[in-house]
């Protein structure tokens, strides 16, 4: 007979599947990079559990965190969207995963840590939610954050990847070789944490959660090596320079050039961006051009009646299967007010799907150009039939976040 949900126990990751996957990503790591683990030796000598906490600039921030906290097999705590990666299945019961809703209230999964703590686990958590796009920490940290590291009571271990994202940025196909430090230190032990504010504790998570890997990498003159080093890039830098077209880039894996004006430049291993010849226009780096789009789509909401419409296939993530369905086709709207879908189902009934945008201050969006939204725990995942528009879409839900709050 099964343990009723009231009574689920919760254990650390099996000993073999965790070393297992700790052998393996140490063998895997020089590979693809040249990695550099440095650790706060204080973080051995910490009693009880911890909360493993960290920037999420690149993908490989879960296998750095498992290798920086050498003496504590840590519960990963996963968007649900992870599980229905197939390549997990094999690990997925081993390493005992916590799954949890992403930019929802999801209470379940925060009681699950909190019980998970309360019987000696240690838990690995990337607050922000999601990979950084352009190499720079997500636009708002929620001050919920703060209030859930105090209802946790557990020691806090702070990590951070210094060329992460440069080695593997998230519009990328593929790593780029170089060099990549990841360091580790004890924010608060869990007596320290006891004896602060959640105002304090917030204060010092913003300050340590804020990071531009562009410039790290141009200002120490790091060199990540590909063969095609802007592979990928325009799905984040959509938009003409010069001539302010959208979605209008070829890429030849070294430059982007406008299809509509022709503007060409090109981007190094270095990370600079430059015009490929004097009558071309360029912004010197990624996040740069990336704040460039950021203000165009904040001109575009001043205009009240602002919306954005596109095609999209609608599928639906099966938590019995672990696989996305699909569940219809219709349209994907954003405007002021809503961000969601209309349109049929497989048998031909409308349907209509919306999340309210005062609140919703960043979306899940993929590359392969679909966006992610959860409504009342069920994952909808809208794919474009242009194969575009995601990185747009984002950036429209959290301009408008900003607008709202005057951040």
């Amino acid at each position: 007979m099964k343990e009723s949900k009231e009574r689920r126990q919760f254990k650390s990751p099996e000993l073999f599947t965790y070393g297992f996957v700790k052998f393996a990503l140490r063998l895997i790591a020089p590979i693809f990079l040249r990695l550099k683990i440095e650790r706060d030796p204080s973080i051995r000598h910490l009693k009880g559990p911890i909360v493993a906490i960290g920037t999420h600039s690149c993908v490989m921030d879960v296998a750095f965190s498992i290798l920086s906290i050498n003496n504590r097999r840590l519960n990963v705590i996963c968007g649900r969207d992870v599980l229905s990666w197939k390549w997990l299945d094999f690990l997925r019961k081993g390493l005992r995963m916590i799954p949890i809703n992403q930019y929802e209230m999801d209470l379940t999964s925060i009681k699950d840590m909190k019980k998970a703590i309360d019987e000696g686990c240690s838990i690995s958590l990337f607050p922000e939610g999601k990979i950084s796009l352009d190499g720079r920490n997500l636009h708002y940290l929620t001050p919920s954050t703060a209030k859930l590291m105090k209802f946790f009571g557990a020691n806090i271990v702070f990590s951070h990847s210094y060329g992460g994202f440069s080695s593997r940025p998230r519009w990328h196909h593929g790593f780029k070789k170089g060099k990549v430090i990841y360091k580790s230190e004890v924010l608060y032990t869990k007596e320290e944490l006891a004896e602060v504010s959640c105002q304090e504790v917030y204060e010092k998570l913003k300050e340590k959660f804020n990071f531009n890997d562009n410039l790290f990498q141009i200002e120490n003159n790091l060199r990540y090596r590909s063969k095609s080093p802007a592979k990928g890039l325009e799905y984040l830098l959509y938009k003409c320079p010069k001539c302010g077209a959208e979605y209008e880039m070829n890429n030849d894996g070294w430059s982007l050039t406008c299809k509509v004006c022709e503007n060409k430049v090109n981007y190094d291993e270095y990370g600079h961006i430059f015009p490929n010849s004097e009558k071309d226009k360029a912004f010197e780096r990624v996040d740069i051009w990336y704040d460039f789009e950021k203000e165009s789509v904040r001109k575009e909401l001043l205009n009240q009646d602002m919306e954005l419409r596109k095609d999209v296939e609608w599928k639906v993530l099966n938590y019995q299967t672990a696989e996305y369905e699909t569940a219809g086709e219709g349209v994907c709207f954003v405007n002021h007010n809503y961000i969601g879908f209309e349109g049929m189902d497989l048998e031909g009934k409308k349907v209509s799907i919306k999340c309210p945008m005062n609140t919703l201050y960043t979306i899940i969006i993929k590359n392969e150009e679909g966006v992610d939204l959860t409504i009342d725990h069920v994952v909808h995942r809208f794919y474009f039939k242009e194969k575009k528009y995601s990185v747009k879409y984002n950036l429209i839900v959290e301009e408008n976040f900003r607008m709202i709050n005057n951040i």
